[in-house]
């Protein structure tokens, strides 16, 4: 068969809303919503783990975080772990990582050394905008040597080593990047990108853009700054008392601004990436997938950054699916889809079976392929976990109609989202929901299980 090429363009921290094509009226990512019109748009996308390595290994395995033994940042993922990498290598692809991975952790090491392959042909990696002596720094020094120190920002919290820059790096400390807006994180990796396409067009290729941004620093170049007035923005969605930062309305909303800049920019180099595509006559060959590993709280509950609850703020996630002439254009599915279904559904793209392992089932019959209907059977709820070895475990399940949460610690959280979307009334200790609270222990009982890795297999019967 003529297998097609896959793209990913991944982002990290970014919210379900913060595109244009969800709905929001107050940010502009032009490109990403003709991407969703000329593909399909999921309306309820979630990650399985709320932070950054755990989601990430998941999703390029297509294993729940608790299988794979990662629940938390800091642990490494396996060399030798089956992912898409190493699964579609043999039927000919050319696979490739461009900017972030975070498979391994990044804070204490020498970024000068020799990285695993973990199945990547093409690995130019840059975990961080800018702190370490990586891939991203090179290319700034090649461009323009005398911009390294503008384009160089602060170290992150588990940096043991001497600081790099004073900038700060919170999501509530935003600023206008310094270098030229040709030398940011995000233009190297749409940059690095189109050169492998550039050079790879002729290939068969799995490829991965991995963008860093919208995560913080929230420092997007000045052009993007002035798309926002500031005064314009929504305040954070919280209860009274909710703001552990003591941020006045107008922080706030400042806050949001160059988070939204920051997304702008990363559309504007998406542009750039699709052009390329376009160009190269790639595109009619091409599944684009425009996803992120995890969400930004943005202020609201009155916290920010990621993790470890399952917040809808944090969890949902943006995924667009474009194919032209594959995958019909204008598509808005609403059905619960896990980031451990991408693994199971580019597979299924490619004409590849989906190894028993693989815990997510491809939604590729929701993409309006023609042809004959392909079954399908929609989840009744996702499953997001969080755990720190010995310490703090969240388990929480998310339905159409209520979210539901429990700690280690004994501690619950039940949200009606049909009567409070904004998840801000905990109905935990309600005695009038108390049939509301059993279904959805139920139902995190049974997902539990669901999750469960369920290897090695039996060889005999003893």
């Amino acid at each position: 068969m003529d297998r097609p090429n896959i793209l990913i363009m991944y982002t990290d921290q970014q919210r379900w809303d913060a595109l244009g094509a969800s709905g929001n009226p107050h940010i502009r990512t032009p490109h990403l919503d003709r991407l969703a019109e000329g593909g399909c748009l999921f309306e309820n996308a979630f990650c399985n783990n709320p932070v950054c390595m755990p989601s990430r290994q998941s999703m390029l395995s297509g294993r729940y975080p608790s299988v794979l033994g990662a629940t938390t940042n800091g642990v490494e993922m396996d060399p030798d772990m089956p992912t898409l990498m190493t699964i579609l290598r043999p039927y000919g692809y050319h696979t490739a990582n461009l900017g972030k991975l975070h498979f391994k952790n990044h804070s204490n090491r020498d970024h000068r050394e020799p990285h695993p392959a973990y199945g990547f042909d093409t690995l130019i990696l840059s975990d961080e905008p800018g702190c370490y002596d990586d891939a991203y720094i090179k290319w700034v020094a090649e461009h323009d040597p005398a911009m390294v120190e503008k384009c160089r920002c602060a170290v992150p919290p588990a940096w043991q080593g001497p600081p790099v820059k004073a900038h700060g790096r919170e999501t509530t400390e935003p600023y206008v990047f310094e270098g030229p807006e040709e030398l940011t994180h995000t233009a190297f990796v749409a940059e690095e990108t189109i050169g492998f396409l550039r050079r790879h067009q002729g290939d068969r290729f799995f490829a991965i853009a991995g963008f860093y941004a919208p995560h913080a620093p929230i420092n997007p170049p000045a052009r993007f700054v002035d798309w926002y007035d500031p005064a314009t923005m929504p305040l954070p969605k919280r209860n009274p008392g909710e703001d552990r930062y003591h941020l006045t309305d107008d922080q706030w909303r400042q806050v949001k601004a160059y988070y939204y800049a920051l997304v702008s920019h990363i559309d504007d180099q998406v542009g750039r990436i699709l052009t390329a595509l376009d160009e190269l006559g790639l595109r009619e060959r091409t599944i684009v997938i425009f996803t992120a590993d995890h969400g930004e709280h943005l202020g609201d509950h009155g916290i920010t950054a990621k993790g470890p609850f399952g917040y809808d703020s944090c969890v949902h996630v943006p995924l667009i699916v474009s194919w032209p002439g594959r995958v019909a254009a204008g598509g808005r599915r609403t059905e619960l889809v896990e980031a451990v279904d991408l693994a199971p559904m580019i597979l299924d793209f490619c004409g590849v079976q989906i190894p028993p392992f693989m815990q997510g089932a491809s939604v590729r019959p929701l993409l309006g392929e023609a042809g004959a209907p392909r079954p399908y059977k929609p989840r009744r709820s996702v499953f997001i976990e969080f755990r720190t070895p010995f310490g703090r475990s969240y388990k929480t399940i998310r339905t159409h109609d209520y979210k539901y949460c429990a700690t280690n610690g004994a501690e619950e959280w039940l949200f009606d989202l049909r009567e409070d979307p904004d998840e801000l009334r905990n109905l935990a200790r309600d005695p009038a929901r108390s049939d509301l609270l059993t279904e959805a222990r139920a139902e995190l009982l049974r997902r539990w299980f669901d999750v469960e890795n369920q290897y090695p297999r039996l060889t005999g019967a003893y």
